[in-house]
């Protein structure tokens, strides 16, 4: 690969790492009250909105009223530095080492969404079965319970096929995912070593 493309390439590289950084900063600002309204809040709005809007208007990126966008555009953000760090370390365009990038990251954020509910779902197990399934209506677990009960109730539905308890669909979900991420692991780990064996 020619110097100057390297060059370019390794300058796209650090624009998106910096770009990155600036997504995360905004993310940061919502956890502190006002300050995306303030001139400086305004500035970093104006630049990662755009981007950031994209993903937020996808279905999928929302479970119950719970938003993992952020997490999917940063994820992005840090596949695409990835696989021009690739490019410009090998010297070549190896479309084996591009796919397994892809794969691996694509899978690293989509495992990051499952393990986030999936920890979210087994504290909320662990909380109802020391309360003996007592929902207090004036915590915070009442709108956890608001985000995430729907979802869950759909993933013990399908699993069994009769009505269970709140406290039993949370378990079930959390099974459920703890099953799929170590088998998604195993098949992704499997697709990645296949991708490294292509010639090209």
């Amino acid at each position: 690969m020619g110097s100057i493309i390297s060059v370019l390439l390794n300058i796209l590289s650090g624009l998106i790492t910096v770009y990155t950084t600036i997504c995360f900063i905004y993310i940061l600002m919502s956890w502190i009250p006002g300050l995306r309204y303030t001139s400086f809040g305004r500035f970093i709005a104006s630049i990662v909105e755009p981007y950031m809007n994209i993903f937020s208007r996808w279905r999928f990126t929302h479970i119950g009223r719970v938003d993992f966008s952020p997490i999917i555009s940063i994820g992005l953000l840090s596949l695409a530095s990835s696989i021009l760090a690739r490019i410009t370390s090998t010297g070549r365009i190896y479309l084996g080492g591009i796919l397994a990038t892809i794969i691996y990251t694509i899978w690293d954020i989509f495992a990051s969404l499952i393990g986030i509910f999936a920890l979210v779902v087994f504290i909320r197990w662990i909380v109802l079965l020391v309360k003996k399934g007592r929902v207090d209506y004036n915590s915070g677990w009442y709108q956890i319970d608001s985000a995430i009960q729907n979802f869950c109730y759909k993933i013990s539905g399908a699993i069994i096929k009769k009505p269970v308890s709140y406290t039993k669909s949370l378990f079930i979900t959390w099974v459920t995912f703890a099953v799929f991420d170590a088998a998604g692991s195993v098949l992704i780990n499997l697709l990645v070593q296949l991708c490294y064996k292509i010639p090209f």
